[in-house]
């Protein structure tokens, strides 16, 4: 088991994570179960990644030509 710092920011307390145990994200959710507390990264909603994600580069089709359905014997 690790152990990490907790010290106040403000009129707030925060926790320093290790390195190796930093998270990929700008937030999190935090919540109590069973007396431990839980962090996990917020999950990026769709309006989001469509808004900031990834774009395709310019050589990307617009569109792909459907092949037709193979004909295949029963096994």
């Amino acid at each position: 088991m690790r152990k990490a710092k907790v010290f106040k920011s403000g009129n707030s307390q925060a926790v320093r994570l290790p390195k190796d145990l930093r998270l990929d994200a700008k937030e999190v959710t935090i919540f109590q179960q069973d007396g431990d507390l839980i962090l996990r990264p917020v999950q990026k909603t769709w309006r989001e990644y469509l808004d900031h994600g990834r774009r395709f580069t310019e050589d990307f089709p617009d569109s792909i030509e459907d092949l037709p359905a193979e004909e295949r014997g029963f096994l």
